[in-house]
């Protein structure tokens, strides 16, 4: 099946080769490496979601547009506000660092990020960077990075969407520019009732849990820069949330409150062969549960400064070097930790080169963190263009994960013991790439696996009855990526067919690490009308196993969602979106089994949704 499958998308694609040879394929400018490149000279596999795709799918929330990229699978606990895990070819989200306009947004106690509490209305673009990026970026950069980069609107707009579950949200951005002076701004809300997601046994009496789960958000965001020419450029960026949402749960707390933010101040200056480039940030993630017990705080302050030299030190070479200091602070927590703080202090180097048909990149880092020593990765790329349209890459690298604070410094738990000694995860990660790029279409194949050692995982001390942090797992996950963009028979097509094995090792015998699929298939026909767009998705998930707990399998499942948008008058725009077409019954989670133990019970994702809306330029 997986050699069939592989073949089969590649016969698609050659066939397209002749059906597509008039579109023009807009060259996309990305910072895989910290900097502005074209996308097929970073050396990396980048997938890329703009404002434009973004408008056009109608798409209300995060988790909903990571799914449709190749290698990336996402778990729900339900719907609006729900805990979702976010896979990056099989790497669980903690092996993924995630940025918002390049400042850490996961939770230090956790390592999880609330995707579904960033709001999709301040987000331009969108960047996942898979592979081993830690020489880049530091901790957590094992399997890839997802930088969200937030709005640069062009045009002053207010957008209105209505929906399923009394759904609502408004929502408005807009741009003033005087001289040198430009900002930008974003402001949103967005509201639900929700539904019940965690399916009941019917043979049980109602309890508190059978209730609809709704969730409230409130956002804002700016972007203000100014150019002083001679002296450099001077950006302040912040994006700011708040909002409740409501759980189910057995036992304990059902709701909860966040309030986050990101701020970052940078400074950027050019000369004729040197780029230098400053930044402070500050950024909070911190959630408040509550409900039937005392309430729980969750939060996680960062701040950290960066400065890095770009250095052209002939045409085809550029040298790249750095410091950076990262503070992170769980204190406001309700947790006690013997350690609530701690620094890390980075020197970065790096040399890129690209001489239009050789390409190599070399990166190094050495990250220091209190507590835990000293970290050292690299990276280095190898890419070859033979003709102007067609590059071959080749990726090398190691990366690691630090413990979190709870893992190495928890106190006064009635669950968890501190490990000291407990050490950084480190992975090593290999990718073989092609890419072909020209008026026929965008095609690319990417070979890939990523090896995870010193995993950190949970043991029961039979002595204390509580969990203790140990490195004691290792996993595997390799497998190949293939994408596909190109227009045939008068529609757009997108499409991308991810074969993973991801395995657990830690034992003499290996199995599949739960949740996973081994094969995740997304496809996206368009069709372009003078004053309307509409846009068909399917995606493919097949079954995978649930965790050890529930011992099963997850059944496989497709899904087909529609949107569309038409143009009413100059500067009004109607859309509508229908999530899950055929409202397939289906779910990505078990929650628990029925009272006779017949039937595995799961966290429902959303049933059939329909938004409809309208927007307004001015």
């Amino acid at each position: 099946m997986f050699k069939k499958s592989a073949l089969s998308l590649a016969v698609l694609a050659a066939a397209s080769f002749n059906a597509s040879a008039n579109q023009d394929i807009e060259r996309i400018t990305v910072t895989a490496n910290k900097f502005e490149q074209p996308i097929e000279n970073t050396l990396a596999s980048v997938s890329v979601i703009d404002r434009v795709q973004i408008e056009k799918l109608n798409i209300r929330d995060i988790p909903s547009l990571l799914n449709t990229l190749p290698g990336v699978d996402v778990v729900r606990n339900g719907g609006f506000g729900q805990t979702t895990g976010v896979f990056v070819r099989g790497a669980s989200i903690k092996h993924t660092l995630v940025l918002v306009d390049g400042v850490r947004v996961s939770d230090s106690n956790s390592g999880n990020v609330s995707f579904t509490n960033i709001p999709v209305n301040s987000i331009e673009r969108i960047e996942v960077v898979k592979g081993a990026r830690a020489a880049i970026y530091g901790s957590d950069a094992v399997s890839g990075v997802i930088n969200i980069i937030t709005r640069e609107a062009q045009v002053n707009e207010i957008a209105l969407t209505s929906g399923s579950n009394n759904y609502v949200e408004v929502q408005t951005a807009g741009r003033v520019k005087a001289g040198k002076l430009r900002l930008s701004y974003n402001l949103g809300y967005q509201e639900t009732d929700g539904y019940d997601v965690i399916e009941k046994d019917p043979s049980l009496p109602r309890g508190k849990n059978h209730d609809r789960d709704g969730y409230e958000n409130q956002n804002i965001g700016f972007n203000l820069g100014y150019d002083f020419e001679e002296f450099g450029e001077l950006t302040a960026l912040a994006q700011y949330s708040e909002g409740n949402a409501e759980y189910d749960s057995s036992w304990g707390n059902d709701e909860y409150e966040f309030e986050n933010y990101t701020a970052k101040i940078a400074w950027q200056k050019r000369s004729q062969d040197l780029t230098q480039d400053a930044s402070v940030s500050v950024s909070q993630e911190e959630n408040t549960q509550f409900g039937n017990t005392d309430p729980s705080i969750y939060s996680t302050e960062r701040e950290e400064f960066e400065y890095r030299a770009r250095y052209k030190i002939r045409e085809s070479l550029q040298g790249v070097a750095g410091v950076s200091h990262l503070s992170e602070d769980v204190s406001k927590s309700t947790a006690k930790f013997t350690q609530s703080d701690r620094d890390n202090t980075a020197i970065f180097a790096g040399a890129f080169y690209d001489d239009s048909k050789w390409l190599a990149n070399i990166a190094v880092r050495s990250d220091d963190y209190d507590y835990h020593g000293r970290a050292n990765t690299y990276t280095t790329s190898f890419g070859v263009k033979p003709h102007k349209n067609v590059a071959f890459r080749f990726n090398h690298g190691t990366a690691f994960r630090a413990p979190t604070l709870n893992n190495a410094f928890v106190a006064d738990s009635p669950w968890y013991e501190p490990n000291i000694d407990i050490k950084p995860e480190e992975a090593e990660n290999n990718e073989l790439g092609l890419t072909v790029t020209s008026t026929w279409g965008r095609y690319d194949v990417a070979i890939f696996e990523n090896r995870i050692t010193n995993l950190i995982s949970n043991k029961l001390d039979p002595d204390t009855s509580k969990y203790v942090a140990y490195n004691v797992d290792k996993a595997t996950m390799k497998g190949v990526e293939l994408s596909a963009q190109f227009d045939a028979f008068g529609f757009n097509h997108s499409a991308n067919l991810t074969l993973l094995d991801a395995k657990d090792n830690s034992t003499n015998v290996s199995k599949d690490l739960p949740r996973r699929p081994s094969k995740a298939f997304n496809y996206t026909l368009t069709k372009q009308w003078e004053n309307l767009d509409v846009n068909l998705t399917m995606l493919y998930r097949s079954d995978r196993p649930s965790i050890d707990f529930y011992s099963t399998k997850l059944s496989a499942y497709t899904l087909f969602n529609l949107s569309a948008n038409y143009q009413l008058l100059d500067g009004i725009e109607l859309n509508a979106r229908v999530e899950n077409l055929t409202d397939k019954e289906y779910f990505t989670a078990g929650a628990g089994f029925t009272s006779d133990n017949s039937r595995l019970l799961g966290y429902k994702p959303l049933g059939r949704q329909v938004y409809v809306g309208a927007k307004v330029e001015f």
